[in-house]
C-alpha cells in the first residue's frame, strides 16, 4: 500500500468527534484483511491484533484516533440558517467563509460558514472575529423544513469540506490530518507486517474521542493483554510566521516527533515511560532515520493509556504538521513515511529478553 494512497482515502471519510461511525467501519473494512483477529468494542473502538510467534515476548499496542474536530447542529431558525457549537477545539478565527459538509443518514450536505456583506461592515468589525454563537451555516434552505428534509437536524454533526490539496516539495494541506495521519499509520504498518514473523504480538488500535477528553482510549486497553502502548498523534509544528520557537519548537521537514513527555491541562499531564521511548528512538537510529525530541504542548492518547490498569508503559509519536485544528493541516509526506518506518523497526525488534522495568 502507497502510504499517501491510504491517507487520502481516509480523507473521504467524516468522523467528527462522538460521530465516528463511518470511520469505525472504514477502519474494519482496512484492518480486517491484515490482521489475525479483529473486533469493535461497545464503546467503538476498533482493535486489531496480529499474534506474534513468541508468548514470552512483550506485546504492544499501537493508537491513534478516528475522530477529528467538527461542529454540531444546534438551532435551525425559520428561513433555513443553521445555528452551530464546536466539537473538539476548532477556533473561532478558523471558520468564517469556510465550506462545511452535515453527516446525516440521506448522505452528505454542503454549506458555507455565512458572514455579514462586507458593504456594511463596520471598521471595528472587520478587526474582530465574532463568537461562535454569532454565527451561521447556509446550505441553501429556504426554510426550517427544507433544512429537515436534507436529513439535518438539531444534533446533526459537521465537519470542514476543504479537500486535501499537494503543495510544492512534498507538502500535503487538509482537514483532519489530527488524526488521519495517524490511522494511516496503523494501517500502513499493519500491511508492512501482516507476512512478516515476529515475537512480539502487535495490537493495532483506532480509538474514539480523543478531541472530546480521551475517552476511547480510557477504556481501550482493559479488557486486553497489552504490556505496553504507543499512541500515534499529530504535534503542532513552529517555523512559520508570528509563531515563536519557545512556543511551537517542533519543525515539519525534519522526520517524525518523539516525546519525552506531554504537558497536556491537568489530568493529560504525562512524563512518557523511559524504556518505551528509548525503544523508539532506538529503532529510528537503527534505520538512520531523523527523529526530533521534546515536550509535546497538549495532551494525547498516551495520557490516558498510562493511566489504565495498573498503568500501562506508554510513549508517544507524533507527526508534526502547521496550523493545527483548521482546515488546512499541513505536513510533509515524508515525515509520515519515515514515522511508520520507525514504527515497523521497533516491533520487528520486540523480543522476548525486552527489560520494562524503571528501577
Amino acid at each position: 500500500m502507497e502510504i499517501k494512497d491510504i491517507f487520502l482515502k481516509l480523507t473521504e471519510v467524516d468522523a467528527p468527534s462522538g460521530y465516528e461511525e463511518p470511520m469505525m467501519r472504514h477502519m474494519l473494512y482496512e484492518l480486517t484483511p491484515l490482521c489475525d483477529e479483529v473486533h469493535l468494542t461497545p464503546r467503538g473502538n476498533v482493535v486489531g491484533v496480529q499474534r506474534g510467534t513468541d508468548d514470552s515476548a512483550p506485546s504492544v499496542a499501537i493508537e491513534a484516533h478516528m475522530d477529528q474536530v467538527g461542529f454540531i447542529v444546534a438551532n435551525i431558525d425559520d428561513r433555513g440558517f443553521i445555528r452551530f457549537r464546536r466539537i473538539g477545539g476548532a477556533l473561532e478565527r478558523t471558520l468564517m467563509g469556510q465550506h462545511v459538509r452535515a453527516v446525516t443518514e440521506k448522505g452528505s450536505v454542503t454549506g458555507v460558514i455565512g458572514l455579514k456583506p462586507g458593504h456594511i461592515t463596520t471598521p471595528e468589525e472587520a478587526r474582530t472575529v465574532p463568537p461562535i454563537m454569532d454565527m451561521f451555516i447556509d446550505v441553501g434552505a429556504k426554510s426550517r423544513d427544507e433544512v429537515r428534509s436534507m436529513g439535518i437536524d438539531i444534533g446533526t454533526p459537521m465537519v470542514w469540506a476543504a479537500p486535501p490539496v499537494d503543495l510544492a516539495n512534498g507538502l500535503i494541506a487538509s482537514p483532519g490530518v489530527d488524526d488521519k495521519a495517524g490511522l494511516t499509520s496503523l494501517i500502513a504498518v499493519a500491511d508492512l507486517l501482516k507476512d512478516v514473523k515476529i515475537p512480539a504480538t502487535a495490537y493495532y488500535l483506532a480509538v474514539v474521542e480523543e478531541e472530546n477528553g480521551l475517552r476511547g482510549a480510557y477504556s481501550v486497553l482493559y479488557d486486553l493483554d497489552v504490556d505496553m502502548a504507543v499512541a500515534i498523534d499529530t504535534t503542532s509544528a513552529g517555523y512559520q510566521p508570528e509563531v515563536n520557537m519557545r512556543d511551537l519548537y517542533y519543525e515539519v521537514g525534519k522526520g517524525p516527533a518523539i516525546h519525552y513527555g506531554e504537558q497536556g491541562r491537568g489530568r493529560v499531564n504525562v512524563v512518557h515511560h523511559h524504556r518505551v521511548r528509548e525503544w523508539l528512538k532506538g529503532a529510528a537510529d537503527a534505520e538512520g532515520i531523523h527523529y526530533q525530541e521534546n515536550f509535546q504542548f497538549g495532551g494525547t492518547d498516551a495520557g490516558a493509556m498510562a493511566k489504565t490498569r495498573a498503568g500501562i508503559p506508554t510513549a508517544s509519536i507524533a507527526l508534526p504538521r502547521r496550523y493545527s485544528h483548521s482546515p488546512i493541516e499541513t505536513f510533509y509526506l515524508s515525515d509520515l513515511e519515515d514515522l511508520v518506518k520507525v514504527l515497523v523497526a521497533a516491533i520487528k525488534g520486540l523480543s522476548p529478553g525486552f527489560n520494562l522495568s524503571r528501577a
